[in-house]
Protein backbone atom coordinates (compact mmCIF):
# COMPACT_ATOMS: atom_id res chain seq x y z
CA UNK A 1 0.00 0.00 0.00
CA UNK A 2 1.21 3.41 -0.94
CA UNK A 3 0.34 6.33 1.27
CA UNK A 4 -0.03 9.50 -0.70
CA UNK A 5 -0.42 13.08 0.49
CA UNK A 6 -1.20 16.21 -1.42
CA UNK A 7 1.03 17.19 -4.25
CA UNK A 8 2.86 20.49 -4.26
CA UNK A 9 0.58 21.83 -7.01
CA UNK A 10 -2.57 20.93 -5.06
CA UNK A 11 -1.22 22.71 -1.97
CA UNK A 12 -0.29 25.82 -3.98
CA UNK A 13 -3.75 25.96 -5.61
CA UNK A 14 -5.58 25.61 -2.27
CA UNK A 15 -3.38 28.22 -0.56
CA UNK A 16 -3.91 30.63 -3.49
CA UNK A 17 -7.70 30.19 -3.31
CA UNK A 18 -7.57 30.72 0.47
CA UNK A 19 -5.53 33.93 0.04
CA UNK A 20 -7.99 35.29 -2.56
CA UNK A 21 -11.01 34.56 -0.35
CA UNK A 22 -9.34 36.11 2.72
CA UNK A 23 -8.30 39.23 0.75
CA UNK A 24 -11.91 39.80 -0.38
CA UNK A 25 -13.24 39.16 3.13
CA UNK A 26 -10.66 41.47 4.72
CA UNK A 27 -11.49 44.23 2.21
CA UNK A 28 -15.18 43.94 3.07
CA UNK A 29 -14.40 43.99 6.79
CA UNK A 30 -12.24 47.10 6.48
CA UNK A 31 -14.90 48.81 4.35
CA UNK A 32 -17.60 48.06 6.94
CA UNK A 33 -15.34 49.34 9.72
CA UNK A 34 -14.70 52.62 7.88
CA UNK A 35 -18.43 53.02 7.18
CA UNK A 36 -19.15 52.50 10.88
CA UNK A 37 -16.62 55.17 11.87
CA UNK A 38 -18.12 57.61 9.34
CA UNK A 39 -21.65 56.94 10.55
CA UNK A 40 -20.54 57.46 14.17
CA UNK A 41 -18.90 60.79 13.27
CA UNK A 42 -22.04 62.05 11.51
CA UNK A 43 -24.18 60.82 14.42
CA UNK A 44 -22.05 62.76 16.91
CA UNK A 45 -22.35 65.96 14.87
CA UNK A 46 -26.11 65.55 14.47
CA UNK A 47 -26.48 64.89 18.21
CA UNK A 48 -24.75 68.22 18.83
CA UNK A 49 -27.25 69.96 16.54
CA UNK A 50 -30.18 68.18 18.19
CA UNK A 51 -28.97 69.24 21.63
CA UNK A 52 -28.61 72.88 20.52
CA UNK A 53 -32.12 72.93 19.00
CA UNK A 54 -33.66 71.26 22.05
CA UNK A 55 -31.98 73.80 24.32
CA UNK A 56 -33.26 76.66 22.13
CA UNK A 57 -36.83 75.41 22.01
CA UNK A 58 -36.98 74.72 25.74
CA UNK A 59 -35.74 78.23 26.57
CA UNK A 60 -38.03 79.89 24.01
CA UNK A 61 -41.06 77.89 25.18
CA UNK A 62 -40.74 79.14 28.75
CA UNK A 63 -39.95 82.73 27.72
CA UNK A 64 -42.22 85.62 26.78
CA UNK A 65 -42.21 88.97 24.93
CA UNK A 66 -41.11 87.50 21.57
CA UNK A 67 -39.66 89.80 18.86
CA UNK A 68 -37.98 89.40 15.48
CA UNK A 69 -34.84 91.16 14.24
CA UNK A 70 -34.76 93.91 16.92
CA UNK A 71 -35.32 93.90 20.64
CA UNK A 72 -38.43 96.04 20.13
CA UNK A 73 -39.70 94.35 16.97
CA UNK A 74 -42.91 92.59 16.13
CA UNK A 75 -44.26 89.62 14.18
CA UNK A 76 -42.33 88.24 11.23
CA UNK A 77 -44.58 85.51 9.88
CA UNK A 78 -44.73 86.75 6.27
CA UNK A 79 -41.01 87.41 5.88
CA UNK A 80 -38.35 85.58 7.84
CA UNK A 81 -36.47 87.16 10.69
CA UNK A 82 -32.79 86.34 11.05
CA UNK A 83 -32.56 87.19 14.76
CA UNK A 84 -35.03 86.22 17.47
CA UNK A 85 -35.31 88.06 20.81
CA UNK A 86 -37.38 87.20 23.88
CA UNK A 87 -37.34 87.59 27.66
CA UNK A 88 -36.37 84.52 29.65
CA UNK A 89 -38.36 83.13 32.55
CA UNK A 90 -35.27 83.11 34.78
CA UNK A 91 -34.79 85.30 37.84
CA UNK A 92 -33.78 87.99 37.07
CA UNK A 93 -35.25 87.96 33.54
CA UNK A 94 -32.72 88.25 30.72
CA UNK A 95 -33.12 89.30 27.10
CA UNK A 96 -32.08 86.23 25.09
CA UNK A 97 -31.24 86.43 21.38
CA UNK A 98 -30.65 83.64 18.86
CA UNK A 99 -29.18 84.17 15.41
CA UNK A 100 -26.88 82.74 12.79
CA UNK A 101 -23.29 83.94 12.58
CA UNK A 102 -19.71 83.33 13.65
CA UNK A 103 -18.49 83.58 17.22
CA UNK A 104 -17.35 87.05 18.22
CA UNK A 105 -19.28 88.79 15.47
CA UNK A 106 -22.72 90.18 15.07
CA UNK A 107 -25.47 88.12 13.55
CA UNK A 108 -25.35 87.43 9.86
CA UNK A 109 -27.80 86.62 7.12
CA UNK A 110 -27.92 83.72 4.74
CA UNK A 111 -25.66 85.62 2.31
CA UNK A 112 -22.93 86.09 4.92
CA UNK A 113 -23.05 82.38 5.86
CA UNK A 114 -22.38 80.84 2.46
CA UNK A 115 -19.42 78.95 3.95
CA UNK A 116 -21.44 77.89 7.01
CA UNK A 117 -22.08 79.51 10.36
CA UNK A 118 -23.10 78.48 13.86
CA UNK A 119 -26.21 79.05 15.91
CA UNK A 120 -25.33 81.91 18.24
CA UNK A 121 -26.89 82.76 21.61
CA UNK A 122 -26.75 86.00 23.56
CA UNK A 123 -27.93 86.36 27.15
CA UNK A 124 -27.40 90.11 27.36
CA UNK A 125 -29.72 91.41 24.67
CA UNK A 126 -27.48 90.87 21.69
CA UNK A 127 -24.22 92.61 22.60
CA UNK A 128 -22.09 89.43 22.77
CA UNK A 129 -22.81 86.03 21.24
CA UNK A 130 -21.53 82.51 21.88
CA UNK A 131 -21.74 79.54 19.54
CA UNK A 132 -24.16 76.78 20.49
CA UNK A 133 -23.13 74.31 17.79
CA UNK A 134 -19.87 72.53 17.12
CA UNK A 135 -17.58 73.72 14.30
CA UNK A 136 -18.50 70.57 12.33
CA UNK A 137 -22.11 71.78 12.07
CA UNK A 138 -22.27 74.27 9.20
CA UNK A 139 -25.57 76.14 9.01
CA UNK A 140 -26.17 78.09 5.82
CA UNK A 141 -29.59 79.53 6.57
CA UNK A 142 -31.66 79.95 9.74
CA UNK A 143 -34.98 81.79 9.73
CA UNK A 144 -37.53 82.64 12.39
CA UNK A 145 -41.23 83.10 11.63
CA UNK A 146 -43.16 84.66 14.53
CA UNK A 147 -46.88 85.13 14.83
CA UNK A 148 -48.88 86.45 17.80
CA UNK A 149 -46.23 88.57 19.52
CA UNK A 150 -48.73 91.26 20.54
CA UNK A 151 -50.78 90.35 23.64
CA UNK A 152 -53.81 92.12 22.15
CA UNK A 153 -54.02 90.04 18.94
CA UNK A 154 -55.71 87.02 20.64
CA UNK A 155 -53.16 84.66 19.10
CA UNK A 156 -50.89 82.55 21.29
CA UNK A 157 -47.28 83.45 20.34
CA UNK A 158 -45.72 80.83 18.07
CA UNK A 159 -42.31 80.81 16.42
CA UNK A 160 -41.25 78.48 13.62
CA UNK A 161 -37.51 77.92 13.14
CA UNK A 162 -36.09 76.61 9.86
CA UNK A 163 -32.48 75.47 9.35
CA UNK A 164 -30.49 74.43 6.28
CA UNK A 165 -26.99 73.08 6.72
CA UNK A 166 -24.56 70.20 6.63
CA UNK A 167 -22.66 67.99 9.05
CA UNK A 168 -18.99 68.13 8.05
CA UNK A 169 -16.61 65.49 9.38
CA UNK A 170 -13.17 64.35 8.22
CA UNK A 171 -13.15 61.99 5.23
CA UNK A 172 -16.94 62.00 5.00
CA UNK A 173 -19.23 63.40 2.35
CA UNK A 174 -21.21 66.19 4.07
CA UNK A 175 -24.60 65.05 5.37
CA UNK A 176 -27.00 67.84 4.46
CA UNK A 177 -30.12 68.55 6.49
CA UNK A 178 -33.20 70.74 6.49
CA UNK A 179 -34.96 71.07 9.83
CA UNK A 180 -38.12 72.88 10.83
CA UNK A 181 -39.53 73.09 14.33
CA UNK A 182 -42.29 75.14 15.92
CA UNK A 183 -42.44 76.45 19.48
CA UNK A 184 -45.48 77.87 21.25
CA UNK A 185 -45.12 80.09 24.30
CA UNK A 186 -46.02 78.10 27.40
CA UNK A 187 -47.30 81.13 29.33
CA UNK A 188 -50.88 81.88 28.31
CA UNK A 189 -51.02 85.12 26.30
CA UNK A 190 -53.51 87.44 28.07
Amino acid sequence: MHKRGFTLIELMVSVTIFIIVMTVALGALLSMSASGRRAEAVKTVMNNLSFALESMTRTIRTGFDYHCNTSGGSDCYLTAGHTFFFTSATTPPQTIAYCLGTTGTTCGTSTSCAAGCSILRSTNGGSTYQAMTAPEVKIYNMSFYLQGSSPSDNIQPRVTITLDGAAITADVTPATFQIQTSVTQRIYDQ
